[in-house]
């Protein structure tokens, strides 16, 4: 009697093992539990199965892409309106010059304003997605899901077979 309910315990630990707990490290990288880094399509993969998780990480995802352009996006539209501003020839029949100040530098200050909350919004979004999927590793609700159970006897015992998803 000691040896199936082993073997049957051996075997749950066993899959349970292959349950992965996600680590969320800063700049939206994810690690496994080994700590090596999981790429963007991998956890993709990973959250297949819970649309919701899915549709935030990828939210997070395309947040962080425009983050990335607004605060990249910003010093540059300023550099560049400095740039022409410091070039510009000075009109010579009434003599001014063009101002610095144009709409590329208030594009671009508002663009590095813009940036910051969306820079850590994304963070939060993916923090939260990979806190309720190992949340949900623990409550086991995404393991597997048995889809047929059979009771089976033959000559050298009786056995139950469990068939997983």
């Amino acid at each position: 009697m000691i040896k199936p309910i082993f073997f049957f315990l051996l075997i749950f630990c066993t899959v349970q093992s292959f349950s992965q707990n996600l680590i969320y490290k800063s700049n939206g990288t994810i690690l496994n539990s080994e700590n090596q880094k999981i790429s963007p399509d991998q956890v993709r993969e990973l959250l297949a199965n819970n649309q919701k998780l899915l549709a935030d990480y990828n939210a997070g995802r395309s947040k962080k892409t425009t983050g990335n352009v607004l605060l990249i996006g910003g010093p540059v539209l300023i550099v560049a309106d400095l740039i022409t501003a410091v070039t510009a020839k000075i009109d010579l029949q009434n003599g001014t010059e063009k101002g610095f100040p144009t709409a590329l530098t208030y594009i671009g200050v508002a663009a590095l304003i813009i940036a910051i909350p969306i820079k850590i919004g994304f963070s939060n979004k993916i923090k939260n997605v990979v806190t309720d999927y190992n949340n949900g590793l623990k409550m086991g609700n995404n393991e597997f899901k048995i889809q047929k159970t059979e009771f089976m006897t033959n000559q050298n015992g009786a056995g139950i077979r469990l068939t997983f998803n």
